[in-house]
């Protein structure tokens, strides 16, 4: 064998070992938001950890880096204050190596169209996977389910 047959299979596996140590660290840290664009006070928790209070107006910032769940529940008011959510749910999400989105919909067509072609699982009042694949968005219009106050107390110059 010669110097250089020599150095191009040294050349090859080094090579190869150096992609191998690349592809198996690969992960899919991606950074996304969950965004409230309602009047609504959303608690959100992901994986069951800790939760985490969204005022309206707000995003907060999530990491997605394996698949995993986003709970998420919409309140009046003040979430300790006893009352329960006016909107609530789960969306389980999927993180692998550079694609992170929230899965949604029903198998049927999954290899030819792709996930959450035919709407067969409804997110409303939520939407997902816009405007980036993974984010989670409470529009305007959930707000519209808290009650209102009176008119009469409202307007009474009483206290």
């Amino acid at each position: 064998m010669t110097k250089r047959v020599a150095c191009a299979w040294a050349t090859l596996v080094l090579g190869i070992a150096g992609a191998a140590s690349v592809v198996s660290s690969a992960s899919a840290d991606c950074l996304r938001r969950v965004y409230n664009r309602s009047n609504l006070v959303l608690v959100a928790r992901q994986d069951g950890g800790p939760p985490t209070t969204l005022l309206p107006g707000r995003s907060l910032p999530v990491r997605l880096s394996r698949p995993g769940q986003i709970d998420i529940a919409g309140y009046c008011g003040v979430p300790q204050a006893g009352g329960a959510p006016v909107t609530q749910r789960t969306f389980d999400y999927e993180a692998v190596l550079d694609r992170c989105f929230v899965r949604f919909g029903g198998d049927l067509f999954v290899p030819q169209l792709g996930r959450g072609f035919i709407g067969l699982q409804e997110t409303a009042p939520f939407t997902v996977n816009n405007p980036r694949q993974g984010d989670i968005v409470l529009g305007p219009a959930a707000g519209a389910s808290c009650p209102l106050p009176s008119p009469a107390s409202v307007l009474s110059r009483r206290g």
